[in-house]
């Protein structure tokens, strides 16, 4: 239950207030474990670049001495360990000593258009001598610390299921968590005046029996954190549900510019066949004419769009990546992504991951999200706890009223 509680029982009767604590009590008890998975999963994913590379130092150790690959034979180092492997995503911004981490996908079956599985799928690199230092299926199960950071990312966005089934139910999820918070919100308004002086003690945690301690903490600690577990939980519905839920809405308010990888991708998958390094050159030129002279950092290529891209900037920072677009088989221009830039509804939606990964605010922003989703897990855990102790108080007083009767003494007529 992400969001707080009412300390006052609610009256018998009509009104509003006994059909909000119904909702509430029923969105709270629906997404409650999930809520849970998904607050403790995105604690831990705040830090998930160090975590990854505290448990699997190896992987991010590069050797090697001398000038890096070129994306072009950095790609080809990787594919040959496969006949059926294409890269379709480098890093470029190399660190002496430091891996990259290069990203495939299976090659495109001419008879079928169906891309080939492959057991393994990300890979650190060493970018001087293209050696694979670790490689792994993003998202396979479970606890080894090669696939502990992935896995972990995986079920916090999807709880890995297959296909969008579990990024659909997971956008349900937050969607019922954010209404179900204002329904939170609304159920600790006081009946009545002066608002804010009978209001103040809903902040307050009092604690005393079991009961009261987990209603407090429930209560409480959703009301301090209210405006911050809101917009989390609607950056959540931005992750699962962008396509069918955010856009069309934010359009309502904001033209949102469409970009060569949000329309309608090709209807036949497109393996690879221009060289990376031309499209990182002509990448190099399209920045210099921009006036950029930082090097690549990032670059791509989409089978299911027939798209390069490569990105300037700090990848660690996605307000500061810009991405320039250009043709698959012709390196011609086909448009840009630039942070900050666009209209209102395109900057909107531009910054729902950096709030919800915290990366908006750097490092302070990252304790914030690890912080939160801890608050989040305490909130339906302690939910749950009031639900249980209230509904087993109410199972002891109609036990002890049916003994009662039964001990009655019974009338005699006459």
């Amino acid at each position: 239950m992400g969001a707080p509680a009412t300390s006052v029982p609610a009256r018998r009767g009509g009104g509003l207030r006994p059909a909000l604590v119904w909702a509430h009590r029923i969105l709270g008890l629906a997404t409650a474990v999930f809520l849970i998975c998904a607050g403790l999963t995105g604690a831990v994913l705040a830090f998930y670049a160090e975590i990854d590379a505290a448990l699997n130092p190896a992987a991010y150790r590069a050797t090697a001495e001398g000038p890096p690959l070129s994306p072009e034979a950095l790609a080809q180092r990787i594919d040959a360990g496969a006949p059926d492997r294409a890269v379709w995503y480098m890093m470029l911004d190399h660190e002496p000593g430091h891996a990259v981490l290069a990203v495939a996908a299976g090659k495109v079956d001419p008879k079928t258009g169906e891309q080939a599985e492959l057991t393994t799928d990300w890979f650190n690199v060493d970018p001087v001598s293209g050696a694979i230092l670790a490689e792994r299926k993003w998202g396979a199960c479970c606890f080894s610390r090669l696939n502990f950071v992935p896995f972990l990312y995986e079920f916090h966005h999807n709880l890995s299921l297959p296909g969008v089934y579990g990024i659909l139910f997971m956008g349900v999820v937050a969607i019922l968590w954010f209404i179900d918070g204002f329904i939170g919100l609304a159920l600790t308004f006081p009946r009545g005046r002066p608002f804010l002086a009978k209001w103040r003690p809903a902040f307050a945690i009092k604690g005393g029996s079991r009961f009261r301690l987990n209603l407090d903490l429930h209560r409480a600690a959703g009301l301090w954190l209210f405006v911050l577990l809101i917009v989390v939980a609607f950056t959540s519905i931005t992750m699962n549900l962008r396509p069918q839920v955010v856009e069309p809405l934010v359009s309502l308010f904001s033209k949102v510019t469409p970009t060569p990888l949000s329309g309608a991708p090709l209807e036949r998958l497109r393996d690879r066949t221009l060289s990376y390094d031309v499209a990182m050159e002509a990448g190099i030129k399209e920045a210099r004419a921009r006036g950029w002279d930082e090097p690549p950092s990032e670059i791509f290529y989409s089978a299911h769009f027939g798209i390069f891209g490569v990105a300037f900037g700090d990848h660690d920072d996605p307000m500061d990546t810009r991405w320039l677009y250009f043709d698959g088989e012709t390196a011609a221009p086909r448009g840009d992504f630039l942070p900050g830039v666009g209209t209102a509804g395109d900057i909107f939606l531009q910054i729902q991951y950096p709030i919800h990964s915290g990366r908006i605010f750097g490092l302070t922003g990252r304790i914030i999200i690890a912080v939160t989703g801890v608050v989040v897990a305490l909130l339906a855990g302690t939910g749950i706890a009031v639900w249980w102790m209230k509904r087993a108080g109410r199972r002891s007083r109609a036990k002890k009223a049916v003994a009662q009767g039964a001990a009655a003494p019974v009338p005699q007529r006459g």
